[in-house]
Protein backbone atom coordinates (compact mmCIF):
# COMPACT_ATOMS: atom_id res chain seq x y z
CA UNK A 1 0.00 0.00 0.00
CA UNK A 2 1.23 3.50 -0.81
CA UNK A 3 0.51 5.04 2.58
CA UNK A 4 0.50 8.77 3.35
CA UNK A 5 3.93 9.84 4.65
CA UNK A 6 3.78 11.35 8.15
CA UNK A 7 6.15 13.54 10.17
CA UNK A 8 9.13 13.72 7.80
CA UNK A 9 7.16 15.94 5.41
CA UNK A 10 6.13 18.19 8.29
CA UNK A 11 9.74 18.26 9.47
CA UNK A 12 11.05 19.17 6.03
CA UNK A 13 8.51 21.97 5.67
CA UNK A 14 9.39 23.29 9.12
CA UNK A 15 13.14 23.18 8.46
CA UNK A 16 12.53 25.04 5.23
CA UNK A 17 11.00 27.87 7.25
CA UNK A 18 7.43 27.24 6.13
CA UNK A 19 4.55 27.54 8.60
CA UNK A 20 2.47 24.38 8.87
CA UNK A 21 -0.80 25.84 10.08
CA UNK A 22 -1.64 27.88 7.01
CA UNK A 23 -0.42 28.82 3.54
CA UNK A 24 3.23 27.81 3.26
CA UNK A 25 4.39 30.00 0.40
CA UNK A 26 3.21 31.68 -2.75
CA UNK A 27 0.59 34.30 -3.50
CA UNK A 28 -2.54 34.12 -1.33
CA UNK A 29 -4.59 34.51 -4.51
CA UNK A 30 -2.80 31.68 -6.31
CA UNK A 31 -5.69 29.21 -5.96
CA UNK A 32 -6.91 29.26 -9.56
CA UNK A 33 -6.98 25.47 -9.83
CA UNK A 34 -9.18 24.84 -6.77
CA UNK A 35 -12.74 23.91 -7.74
CA UNK A 36 -14.14 22.91 -4.36
CA UNK A 37 -13.04 22.07 -0.82
CA UNK A 38 -15.12 20.84 2.10
CA UNK A 39 -12.68 21.18 5.03
CA UNK A 40 -14.93 19.22 7.39
CA UNK A 41 -14.92 16.09 5.21
CA UNK A 42 -11.76 16.24 3.09
CA UNK A 43 -8.59 14.66 4.49
CA UNK A 44 -6.08 17.42 5.11
CA UNK A 45 -2.62 17.00 3.63
CA UNK A 46 -0.30 18.02 0.81
CA UNK A 47 -0.91 16.72 -2.71
CA UNK A 48 2.06 15.93 -4.95
CA UNK A 49 1.70 16.13 -8.71
CA UNK A 50 3.88 16.37 -11.79
CA UNK A 51 2.71 17.48 -15.22
CA UNK A 52 3.28 14.70 -17.75
CA UNK A 53 5.41 16.76 -20.15
CA UNK A 54 7.36 18.78 -17.62
CA UNK A 55 10.50 18.39 -15.54
CA UNK A 56 8.89 19.54 -12.31
CA UNK A 57 6.91 18.29 -9.34
CA UNK A 58 4.82 20.38 -6.98
CA UNK A 59 3.21 20.08 -3.54
CA UNK A 60 -0.21 21.67 -3.13
CA UNK A 61 -1.93 22.64 0.09
CA UNK A 62 -5.67 22.11 0.48
CA UNK A 63 -6.37 25.54 -1.02
CA UNK A 64 -4.57 24.58 -4.21
CA UNK A 65 -1.50 26.70 -3.54
CA UNK A 66 1.92 25.40 -4.54
CA UNK A 67 3.93 25.25 -1.33
CA UNK A 68 7.05 23.52 -2.60
CA UNK A 69 8.50 22.56 -5.99
CA UNK A 70 11.32 20.46 -7.41
CA UNK A 71 12.95 20.83 -10.81
CA UNK A 72 15.92 19.16 -12.46
CA UNK A 73 16.04 20.21 -16.12
CA UNK A 74 17.71 17.77 -18.50
CA UNK A 75 15.40 18.02 -21.49
CA UNK A 76 13.70 14.78 -20.36
CA UNK A 77 10.01 14.75 -19.34
CA UNK A 78 9.16 13.23 -15.96
CA UNK A 79 6.78 10.29 -16.07
CA UNK A 80 6.23 9.90 -12.33
CA UNK A 81 7.47 11.42 -9.07
CA UNK A 82 6.92 10.15 -5.53
CA UNK A 83 8.07 11.28 -2.10
CA UNK A 84 10.11 8.80 -0.09
CA UNK A 85 9.78 8.41 3.71
CA UNK A 86 13.01 10.37 4.23
CA UNK A 87 11.65 13.37 2.30
CA UNK A 88 13.60 12.83 -0.92
CA UNK A 89 11.81 12.89 -4.26
CA UNK A 90 12.21 9.86 -6.53
CA UNK A 91 11.55 10.38 -10.25
CA UNK A 92 11.13 8.21 -13.34
CA UNK A 93 12.06 9.44 -16.80
CA UNK A 94 10.17 7.07 -19.07
CA UNK A 95 11.94 4.93 -21.65
CA UNK A 96 10.74 5.74 -25.15
CA UNK A 97 11.98 3.45 -27.90
CA UNK A 98 14.71 5.07 -30.05
CA UNK A 99 14.10 8.42 -28.31
CA UNK A 100 14.77 8.26 -24.55
CA UNK A 101 16.82 5.59 -22.78
CA UNK A 102 15.05 6.02 -19.42
CA UNK A 103 16.29 7.06 -16.00
CA UNK A 104 15.56 6.82 -12.29
CA UNK A 105 16.89 9.56 -10.02
CA UNK A 106 16.40 11.08 -6.58
CA UNK A 107 16.44 14.70 -5.47
CA UNK A 108 16.87 16.21 -2.01
CA UNK A 109 14.22 18.48 -0.56
CA UNK A 110 16.21 21.41 -1.99
CA UNK A 111 16.41 19.83 -5.44
CA UNK A 112 19.99 18.60 -5.33
CA UNK A 113 20.72 15.40 -7.28
CA UNK A 114 21.41 12.55 -4.85
CA UNK A 115 21.37 9.57 -7.19
CA UNK A 116 20.86 8.77 -10.86
CA UNK A 117 20.58 5.40 -12.62
CA UNK A 118 20.44 5.03 -16.39
CA UNK A 119 17.90 2.25 -16.82
CA UNK A 120 14.94 1.80 -19.22
CA UNK A 121 12.45 2.63 -16.46
CA UNK A 122 8.79 3.44 -17.01
CA UNK A 123 5.57 3.98 -15.07
CA UNK A 124 6.41 2.77 -11.54
CA UNK A 125 8.81 1.65 -8.84
CA UNK A 126 8.63 0.59 -5.19
CA UNK A 127 11.08 1.12 -2.33
CA UNK A 128 11.67 -1.90 -0.08
CA UNK A 129 12.26 -1.73 3.67
CA UNK A 130 15.91 -2.72 3.17
CA UNK A 131 16.50 0.31 0.95
CA UNK A 132 16.47 -1.59 -2.34
CA UNK A 133 14.25 -0.34 -5.16
CA UNK A 134 12.23 -2.49 -7.55
CA UNK A 135 12.08 -0.70 -10.90
CA UNK A 136 9.64 -1.43 -13.69
CA UNK A 137 11.71 -1.36 -16.89
CA UNK A 138 11.42 -2.06 -20.61
CA UNK A 139 13.17 -4.71 -22.66
CA UNK A 140 13.02 -5.82 -26.29
CA UNK A 141 13.01 -9.59 -26.85
CA UNK A 142 11.73 -12.23 -29.27
CA UNK A 143 9.04 -14.79 -28.48
CA UNK A 144 6.79 -15.81 -31.35
CA UNK A 145 4.38 -17.58 -29.00
CA UNK A 146 3.49 -14.17 -27.57
CA UNK A 147 3.82 -12.04 -30.70
CA UNK A 148 5.60 -12.70 -33.96
CA UNK A 149 8.28 -10.21 -34.95
CA UNK A 150 9.67 -9.04 -31.62
CA UNK A 151 8.27 -7.92 -28.28
CA UNK A 152 8.20 -4.65 -26.44
CA UNK A 153 8.13 -6.27 -23.03
CA UNK A 154 8.65 -5.53 -19.34
CA UNK A 155 11.12 -6.56 -16.66
CA UNK A 156 11.40 -5.85 -12.94
CA UNK A 157 14.88 -5.10 -11.60
CA UNK A 158 15.64 -4.94 -7.88
CA UNK A 159 18.47 -2.47 -7.40
CA UNK A 160 20.50 -1.84 -4.23
CA UNK A 161 21.40 1.68 -2.98
CA UNK A 162 24.78 1.03 -4.66
CA UNK A 163 22.98 0.45 -8.00
CA UNK A 164 23.64 -3.31 -8.10
CA UNK A 165 20.92 -5.46 -9.67
CA UNK A 166 20.23 -8.33 -7.26
CA UNK A 167 16.97 -9.74 -8.67
CA UNK A 168 15.09 -9.60 -11.95
CA UNK A 169 11.81 -10.89 -13.32
CA UNK A 170 11.08 -10.98 -17.04
CA UNK A 171 7.40 -10.76 -17.95
CA UNK A 172 7.63 -12.69 -21.22
CA UNK A 173 8.97 -15.77 -19.37
CA UNK A 174 5.64 -15.99 -17.51
CA UNK A 175 3.17 -14.85 -20.18
CA UNK A 176 1.75 -18.26 -21.04
CA UNK A 177 1.14 -19.01 -17.36
CA UNK A 178 -1.50 -16.29 -17.43
CA UNK A 179 -3.63 -18.49 -19.70
CA UNK A 180 -4.07 -20.93 -16.81
CA UNK A 181 -5.32 -18.17 -14.51
CA UNK A 182 -7.40 -15.82 -16.67
CA UNK A 183 -9.10 -15.83 -20.07
CA UNK A 184 -6.43 -14.43 -22.37
CA UNK A 185 -5.25 -15.55 -25.79
CA UNK A 186 -1.83 -15.83 -27.42
CA UNK A 187 -0.29 -14.81 -29.73
CA UNK A 188 -1.16 -11.15 -29.21
CA UNK A 189 -1.77 -8.59 -31.95
CA UNK A 190 0.30 -5.91 -30.21
CA UNK A 191 4.08 -6.22 -29.73
CA UNK A 192 3.59 -4.14 -26.53
CA UNK A 193 1.67 -7.15 -25.26
CA UNK A 194 1.58 -6.37 -21.54
CA UNK A 195 2.26 -2.64 -21.05
CA UNK A 196 2.79 -3.14 -17.33
CA UNK A 197 2.09 0.01 -15.32
CA UNK A 198 2.34 -1.02 -11.66
CA UNK A 199 4.75 -2.74 -9.30
CA UNK A 200 3.90 -2.93 -5.60
CA UNK A 201 4.95 -5.09 -2.65
CA UNK A 202 2.07 -6.68 -0.78
CA UNK A 203 2.03 -5.62 2.88
CA UNK A 204 0.59 -8.74 4.50
CA UNK A 205 -2.55 -8.40 6.60
CA UNK A 206 -6.05 -9.85 6.13
CA UNK A 207 -5.59 -11.10 2.55
CA UNK A 208 -2.32 -12.82 3.44
CA UNK A 209 -3.91 -14.44 6.49
CA UNK A 210 -6.75 -15.78 4.33
CA UNK A 211 -4.69 -16.89 1.32
CA UNK A 212 -0.90 -17.45 1.08
CA UNK A 213 -0.88 -16.17 -2.50
CA UNK A 214 -1.14 -12.68 -1.02
CA UNK A 215 1.74 -13.13 1.44
CA UNK A 216 3.77 -10.16 2.58
CA UNK A 217 6.51 -9.35 0.09
CA UNK A 218 4.80 -10.86 -2.93
CA UNK A 219 4.62 -8.54 -5.91
CA UNK A 220 1.45 -6.99 -7.31
CA UNK A 221 1.45 -5.96 -10.97
CA UNK A 222 -0.91 -4.54 -13.57
CA UNK A 223 -0.68 -5.36 -17.29
CA UNK A 224 -3.08 -2.91 -18.89
CA UNK A 225 -2.87 -4.28 -22.43
CA UNK A 226 -3.96 -7.65 -21.01
CA UNK A 227 -6.69 -6.13 -18.77
CA UNK A 228 -4.97 -8.18 -16.06
CA UNK A 229 -3.85 -7.66 -12.48
CA UNK A 230 -1.66 -10.34 -10.94
CA UNK A 231 0.55 -11.43 -8.05
CA UNK A 232 4.07 -12.87 -8.29
CA UNK A 233 5.35 -15.20 -5.58
CA UNK A 234 8.57 -13.46 -4.54
CA UNK A 235 10.39 -16.69 -3.67
CA UNK A 236 9.62 -18.70 -6.81
CA UNK A 237 8.95 -15.94 -9.34
CA UNK A 238 5.75 -17.68 -10.43
CA UNK A 239 2.50 -15.82 -11.10
CA UNK A 240 0.13 -17.26 -8.47
CA UNK A 241 -2.99 -15.10 -8.92
CA UNK A 242 -4.51 -13.08 -11.75
CA UNK A 243 -7.83 -11.34 -12.37
CA UNK A 244 -9.44 -8.83 -14.66
CA UNK A 245 -10.19 -9.77 -18.30
CA UNK A 246 -13.82 -9.09 -19.13
CA UNK A 247 -14.22 -6.89 -16.04
CA UNK A 248 -11.63 -4.10 -16.21
CA UNK A 249 -10.30 -2.27 -19.26
CA UNK A 250 -6.74 -0.83 -19.46
CA UNK A 251 -6.58 -0.55 -15.65
CA UNK A 252 -3.94 1.29 -13.60
CA UNK A 253 -2.49 1.40 -10.09
CA UNK A 254 -3.95 -1.52 -8.15
CA UNK A 255 -2.90 -1.08 -4.54
CA UNK A 256 -3.63 -3.20 -1.48
CA UNK A 257 -5.53 -1.54 1.35
CA UNK A 258 -5.29 -2.16 5.09
CA UNK A 259 -8.39 -4.38 4.91
CA UNK A 260 -6.73 -6.68 2.36
CA UNK A 261 -8.78 -5.40 -0.56
CA UNK A 262 -7.37 -3.98 -3.80
CA UNK A 263 -8.15 -0.45 -4.94
CA UNK A 264 -8.14 -0.42 -8.75
CA UNK A 265 -8.36 2.35 -11.33
CA UNK A 266 -10.48 0.86 -14.12
CA UNK A 267 -9.97 3.17 -17.10
CA UNK A 268 -12.81 1.73 -19.18
CA UNK A 269 -11.08 2.63 -22.41
CA UNK A 270 -13.58 0.74 -24.56
CA UNK A 271 -16.81 1.67 -22.75
CA UNK A 272 -15.94 5.40 -22.56
CA UNK A 273 -16.07 6.02 -18.81
CA UNK A 274 -13.81 5.21 -15.87
CA UNK A 275 -14.50 3.90 -12.39
CA UNK A 276 -12.67 3.03 -9.17
CA UNK A 277 -13.15 -0.49 -7.79
CA UNK A 278 -12.45 -1.99 -4.38
CA UNK A 279 -11.96 -5.73 -4.86
CA UNK A 280 -11.61 -8.49 -2.30
CA UNK A 281 -8.91 -10.54 -4.10
CA UNK A 282 -9.61 -13.67 -2.04
CA UNK A 283 -13.31 -13.87 -2.97
CA UNK A 284 -12.95 -11.75 -6.15
CA UNK A 285 -16.03 -9.75 -5.11
CA UNK A 286 -16.22 -5.98 -5.68
CA UNK A 287 -17.19 -4.37 -2.37
CA UNK A 288 -17.26 -0.70 -3.44
CA UNK A 289 -17.01 1.36 -6.57
CA UNK A 290 -17.01 4.98 -7.62
CA UNK A 291 -18.75 5.98 -10.85
CA UNK A 292 -19.48 9.58 -11.77
CA UNK A 293 -23.01 10.84 -12.41
CA UNK A 294 -23.27 11.07 -15.36
CA UNK A 295 -20.74 8.33 -16.01
CA UNK A 296 -18.93 10.19 -18.79
CA UNK A 297 -17.93 12.98 -16.38
CA UNK A 298 -15.05 10.79 -15.21
CA UNK A 299 -13.06 9.25 -18.05
CA UNK A 300 -9.30 8.95 -18.37
CA UNK A 301 -8.45 6.77 -21.33
CA UNK A 302 -4.77 5.91 -20.84
CA UNK A 303 -3.57 7.04 -17.40
CA UNK A 304 -4.80 7.11 -13.83
CA UNK A 305 -4.11 6.96 -10.11
CA UNK A 306 -6.06 6.29 -6.92
CA UNK A 307 -5.22 6.44 -3.22
CA UNK A 308 -7.29 5.47 -0.18
CA UNK A 309 -6.91 8.14 2.50
CA UNK A 310 -6.88 7.53 6.27
CA UNK A 311 -10.42 8.91 6.74
CA UNK A 312 -11.82 6.42 4.21
CA UNK A 313 -12.06 8.88 1.34
CA UNK A 314 -10.40 8.15 -2.00
CA UNK A 315 -8.12 10.51 -3.92
CA UNK A 316 -8.54 10.07 -7.69
CA UNK A 317 -6.40 11.42 -10.53
CA UNK A 318 -8.47 12.08 -13.65
CA UNK A 319 -5.19 12.02 -15.49
CA UNK A 320 -6.08 12.94 -19.06
CA UNK A 321 -7.88 16.08 -17.85
CA UNK A 322 -5.30 17.21 -15.27
CA UNK A 323 -7.88 16.88 -12.52
CA UNK A 324 -7.49 15.53 -8.98
CA UNK A 325 -10.49 14.99 -6.73
CA UNK A 326 -11.39 13.36 -3.41
CA UNK A 327 -14.60 11.39 -2.91
CA UNK A 328 -16.29 9.98 0.18
CA UNK A 329 -17.50 6.40 0.47
CA UNK A 330 -20.91 7.78 -0.58
CA UNK A 331 -19.43 9.17 -3.83
CA UNK A 332 -19.57 12.82 -2.78
CA UNK A 333 -16.75 15.04 -4.05
CA UNK A 334 -15.24 16.95 -1.10
CA UNK A 335 -12.09 18.33 -2.75
CA UNK A 336 -11.36 19.04 -6.39
CA UNK A 337 -8.51 20.74 -8.22
CA UNK A 338 -7.63 21.15 -11.91
CA UNK A 339 -4.12 22.04 -12.96
CA UNK A 340 -3.76 25.47 -14.56
CA UNK A 341 -0.78 24.12 -16.54
CA UNK A 342 -1.19 23.83 -20.29
CA UNK A 343 0.46 21.61 -22.90
CA UNK A 344 3.24 23.73 -24.38
CA UNK A 345 1.73 26.70 -26.25
CA UNK A 346 -1.83 25.36 -26.48
CA UNK A 347 -4.98 25.69 -24.40
CA UNK A 348 -4.99 21.93 -23.69
CA UNK A 349 -4.78 20.98 -20.02
CA UNK A 350 -1.53 19.25 -19.01
CA UNK A 351 -2.13 15.57 -18.13
CA UNK A 352 -1.06 14.28 -14.70
CA UNK A 353 -0.10 10.61 -14.52
CA UNK A 354 -0.69 10.20 -10.78
CA UNK A 355 -1.03 12.33 -7.66
CA UNK A 356 -0.46 11.39 -4.03
CA UNK A 357 -1.51 13.09 -0.80
CA UNK A 358 0.89 13.16 2.13
CA UNK A 359 0.15 13.64 5.80
CA UNK A 360 0.92 17.04 7.33
CA UNK A 361 2.32 15.49 10.49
Amino acid sequence: MRAPIPFTLLLALTLAGCPTDGPLSGDDDDTDGLVQHDPDRAWEGYTLYSGRWTEEAHLLDMDGRIVHSWSYPQGLDWCYAELMPDGTLAVIVKELEDQVDGMFFELSWDGDLLRSIDMPAHHDFVRKDDGNTVLLCREYVNDDEIHAGGLKSDVFYEVTPDDEVVWEWHAHDHALKLQTLVDVDFPRDDRDWAHTNTVELLPGGPAAEADPRFAEGNILFSMCNMDTIGVIDAASGEVVWAWGPGIVQKQHMPTMLDNGHLLIYDNGSERGWSRILELDPVTEVVSWSYVADPQEDFFSDIRGGNQRLPNGNTLITDSDHGRVFEVTVDDEIVWEWITPDKVFDTDDVMPIYRSMRYAPG
